[in-house]
């Protein structure tokens, strides 16, 4: 993937972030997952995913890996999740995005200590 490509998918994701509010029900499929391709199950949210979208050299210019990787588990954290988005995710979907966004959690955690 290119710069322009990476600049782009990450001026994607943080637009999503900063309208999700907006958007009324969200769904699995519709989440702005941080990772470069669509995922369609917890299993697509690798840690390796994760790094590549979240460390990516082509975004986010003066922040240090560590700085990114807690900016992201502050948009992630399960409190502030469930509490904000989960209401917003139909009953029959908040299992998979629960486990989703555990995926996630675990990897930004798994990359936190690697940078510690």
């Amino acid at each position: 993937m290119n710069k322009g490509q990476v600049a782009k998918s990450w001026a994607g994701y943080e637009t999503w972030w900063s309208t999700v509010g907006q958007r009324g029900a969200l769904h699995f499929h519709t989440i702005s997952w941080p990772i470069f391709t669509s995922a369609k199950t917890p299993e697509d949210l690798t840690t390796a995913s994760i790094a590549l979208f979240v460390l990516s050299p082509h975004h986010s210019n003066g922040k240090s890996a560590k700085d990114r990787i807690k900016e992201q588990l502050l948009r992630w954290h399960p409190d502030r999740f469930e509490g904000k988005w989960l209401p917003l995710v139909p009953d029959e979907e908040k299992s998979i995005v629960r486990e989703g966004m555990g995926q996630v959690v675990r990897a930004l955690n798994e990359l936190l200590n690697r940078e510690s």
